[in-house]
């Protein structure tokens, strides 16, 4: 590796490309002329370690050149990508550090990006554009506007009122899935397939319900039984621990490799992805580069929720409230290190279905190997970002099928859900505030504040607690326990309690 600084290094472009190649990986295939077959909207770190290393490693090592990339941010947000990719030809450094070594390599398989505040018309008729065959999606649990209570579209979220009045200006991913997909069909074209990359049980089949569910409040019943009938959404369960780019990764890689890079990824080594193979309009051959295309995701997608994100989750909140920063100071504290592997040993892998060929156990060890690595940085803060929408999915879940049990066993998964109440007051332990990013902060942190050490406030937000929760007296109660016990004695104090009765 070559050392250089801030004043000899260069910028990452598509006429600076050449330059880089004695030093690290390029993409050797073209970028310029391509069809982009997939239209992938919200281009954030994830993505660009997953869906798009995929299919640079199809483009690099198998000529593909119909099934390119066009990035789309949807959120105002979004400008500072837009910038960046527009400034570097939508070419980006991928940084794969391990505990021992680093693997650098810069991908070049996002050969568009349109940025849809400034023209959703122009959006919206790309994906309906015959040469796009998938449009994929990394939203993030919240943007699905999917209530896990209630398994219904919220329709009276301010967002879905606008798609439904306004669908010139769309706010959500339904907006611009149902009016590229109404050009389809007024066309007489095959319906592109929707592909969710997001964690999310049954990512799939929640978005192709929801966006049928928005079409029938638009009563065109006809286009939404098209839509019911002909578009397919497969489900997928992806896996990738990718942090945030913040100015330490910039940095990092202008120092190492000489490269001026606006949007580096850092991730971790391991990638995975296991996919339903139901695709409408034809799909890229990714077994070829290591993807599982697999006939049902669920046994796979149930244990990553279950096991990796719930275990996350739990990781974060409590190590957040302990005064950790980084998740792998979480996982060699020995008091959580062992909290982790009791709660999945004994209330989350008991209501598992089989995966062929893991052991579950092992599964969980080889998670929280993962999730030792220091050389990733990966935050506390960013694990505990969105709990509206990744506790009901990857906790709570575990805790109905317990309490449908007559010895069901919940102890554990009380203490998790302690943790993220006491999460959402917005102070921690010391007294001091912080920032909790959620698109339901402002309701939550009002609720945990108001409640303090009675879960009660919480629990009556009927988009996330469903009555079989709420009702539960006996499951309340030591919710209640466990939520005193991190108020009054801190969180290591409250997982040592449980610990010592299970």
């Amino acid at each position: 590796m070559t050392k250089s600084n801030e004043t000899t290094a260069t910028s990452l472009n598509a006429k600076t490309l050449k330059s880089f190649e004695s030093t690290l990986p390029i993409p050797t295939y073209p970028r310029e002329g391509v069809k982009q077959g997939i239209v992938h909207l919200g281009v954030g770190a994830f993505h660009r370690s997953h869906l798009a290393v995929f299919m640079h490693r199809l483009m690099q090592e198998h000529h593909l050149e119909d099934w390119s990339i066009c990035g789309v941010g949807l959120m105002k947000a979004d400008a500072l990508m837009r910038d960046a990719m527009k400034a570097q030809d939508c070419l980006y450094t991928v940084v794969e550090r391990g505990i021992k070594d680093t693997n650098a390599y810069i991908v070049g398989s996002i050969t568009a990006y349109m940025y849809a505040p400034e023209d959703p018309r122009a959006v919206i008729e790309k994906m309906a554009n015959p040469d796009t065959h998938i449009v994929s999606l990394t939203v993030t649990e919240n943007g699905y506007y999917h209530s896990e209570a209630t398994n219904s579209l919220m329709t009276d979220a301010p967002e879905i009122v606008n798609d439904l009045n306004h669908p010139e200006k769309p706010a959500t991913l339904y907006g611009y899935l149902y009016e590229a997909l109404l050009l389809r069909y007024k066309k007489g074209l095959t319906p592109f397939t929707i592909m969710s990359c997001d964690n999310m049980p049954q990512n799939g089949v929640t978005v192709k319900n929801m966006l049928v569910a928005f079409a029938k409040l638009k009563k065109d019943e006809k286009f939404a039984a098209w839509i019911e009938d002909k578009v397919t959404s497969p489900n997928s369960m992806v896996d990738r621990v990718t942090p945030r780019c913040t100015d330490k990764e910039r940095k990092y890689v202008t120092d190492t490799w000489g490269i001026k890079d606006q949007c580096p990824v850092v991730a971790e080594p391991f990638i995975q992805w296991v996919l339903e193979d139901n695709f409408s309009d034809g799909r890229p051959p990714w077994e070829l580069v290591g993807v599982q295309v697999v006939k049902d995701v669920d046994s796979y997608e149930l244990m990553k929720l279950r096991l990796l994100n719930g275990g996350h989750s739990a990781m974060g909140y409590l190590g957040y409230l302990a005064g950790y920063t980084y998740i792998h100071e979480v996982v060699n504290d020995p008091t959580i290190n062992k909290y982790i592997r009791v709660l999945m040993r004994e209330e989350v892998i008991p209501l598992l279905p089989k995966v062929p060929g893991v052991d579950f156990e092992e599964y969980t060890a080889s998670v929280l190997e993962r999730f030792s690595n220091p050389a990733i940085q990966d935050t506390v803060a960013r694990i505990c970002l969105m709990g509206s929408g990744k506790m009901p999915k990857c906790v709570l879940p575990s805790i109905y099928e317990q309490l449908r049990k007559p010895d069901g066993k919940y102890k554990l998964l009380a203490v998790c859900v302690a943790g993220w109440f006491r999460y959402l007051t917005g102070v921690d332990m010391n007294g001091k505030p912080f920032e909790i990013e959620d698109p339901m902060a402002s309701t939550l942190k009002a609720a945990a504040v108001k409640g303090g050490k009675d879960p009660h406030e919480l629990l009556n937000i009927e988009v996330l607690f469903s009555p079989e929760i709420r009702d539960n007296k006996d499951f309340v109660a030591q919710l209640t326990h466990s939520l005193e016990t991190v108020y009054d004695k801190g969180p290591i104090a409250a997982v040592n309690e449980i610990l010592d009765q299970v």
